[in-house]
């Protein structure tokens, strides 16, 4: 999937922004803190969450996007408004909604090729032309016709948006009734490691056990960032403290430094370290077509990471789609101004330029030196 152009609007919230073009596989949302670059990318989240039977109370939405077979789809749609004092907090909570009253869709329209596929307002549904019977109005029909070839294409190309967030404190424990030993057995090749469901860690192990040539490319790319180390493993975790099912379902992260006798366990590297070994495998084994959304790009890396893992994503990348977000000047000065989306907002308004837009000097540092005004004007 590659989205095109996309514009949103929350109206339970209160907030809207510009139709967005992406022009490019990698896109840079910079601006100061609070001018909205989290909320573009929890929102383009929530489109996944749609086309996964979710209401979002208020939302309205036109995406555009491409399959990985070059399919283009337009995708639009609005749910009505309830007025609560429900706060949501994190994606569990928003996961908790059948106990709360749900927003019904207004309307939705999927077209493709010129060619009305979906067109659904309260009084009427049309698939393909033909009067569909009363379906569920708090599920979109992506959701609801997603076994339809047609539709199953858009479907499974929104399931390729994800949201990198691997360094939070704690275990990643995989919820998941399959072992480790049953995956490895399953997923035997590179394809379909790379075409599984599976989280990126686990791809990664799959490599480490199935794909050692894969893997010593990855080892090798993360060994360039960090010279002092010599070696990584990926193994199922063996801790005699917890059950069996959580230790054979959950695979861990060590790396061999120099010079230095034991493994180091990833709860004892640090957050960098383990960042970029998922960032380079994102590179390697991630689908085809995957959307990859990245809050605070510098969150926890080192120069030496950022400058290597930032040329990978612009020239290494031909398949997969880079949206971050930074504030941070040495990011923002080391990628070029052709991938800035300089991003503002007035009340509840947010507004999205290119960095073209704002006529900004033809050299890095130029460039660089006037995003600096425009953003002090905003904070």
């Amino acid at each position: 999937m590659k989205i095109i152009s996309l514009r949103l609007k929350n109206n339970f919230l209160g907030w809207d922004f510009d139709e967005i073009d992406f022009s490019s596989n990698l896109t840079l949302l910079v601006g100061v803190s609070g001018a909205g670059k989290t909320q573009i990318l929890r929102a383009i989240i929530d489109l996944r969450r749609i086309a996964n039977g979710k209401a979002i109370n208020g939302f309205e939405w036109k995406i555009i996007f491409s399959t990985v077979n070059g399919t283009e789809f337009i995708w639009e749609g609005g749910f009505d408004t309830i007025e609560t004092n429900e706060l949501s907090f994190d994606e569990a909570d928003k996961e908790k909604q059948d106990t709360q009253e749900k927003s019904s869709l207004v309307y939705e329209r999927l077209t493709s090729n010129n060619q009305v596929l979906i067109e659904r307002n309260k009084e009427s549904i049309l698939f393909n032309n033909i009067q569909m019977p009363k379906l569920s109005s708090h599920q979109s029909m992506i959701y609801i016709l997603k076994e339809e070839s047609i539709i199953k294409e858009a479907f499974d190309a929104l399931n390729k948006i994800s949201y990198r967030d691997h360094t939070r404190n704690g275990w990643h424990l995989r919820n998941s009734n399959q072992s480790l030993q049953s995956l490895k057995n399953k997923y035997n090749t590179l394809d379909s490691i790379v075409n599984s469901d599976e989280d990126i860690r686990t791809k990664l192990y799959l490599t480490y056990e199935n794909e050692p040539n894969i893997f010593q490319k990855i080892r090798s790319r993360f060994i360039d960032i960090f010279q002092q180390i010599e070696d990584i493993k990926i193994e199922p975790m063996e801790i005699d403290e917890l059950p069996k099912r959580l230790t054979e379902n959950t695979a861990v992260i060590s790396i061999k430094e120099k010079s230095v006798p034991k493994w180091i366990r990833e709860d004892r590297m640090s957050s960098g370290m383990l960042r970029t070994i998922i960032h380079v495998s994102d590179i390697f084994l991630s689908n085809q077509g995957s959307v990859i959304l990245i809050d605070e790009f510098e969150n926890s890396l080192g120069i030496n990471c950022i400058d290597i893992l930032t040329d990978d994503m612009i020239h290494e990348n031909k398949t997969l789609q880079f949206i971050a977000t930074s504030h941070h000047p040495y990011i923002i000065n080391n990628i070029p101004y052709e991938y800035w989306k300089i991003v503002t907002r007035q009340g509840g308004h947010i507004r999205i330029c290119n960095s073209s837009d704002y006529h900004l000097g033809k050299s890095k540092q130029d460039a660089f030196i006037q995003l600096t005004k425009i953003l002090e004007k905003q904070s």
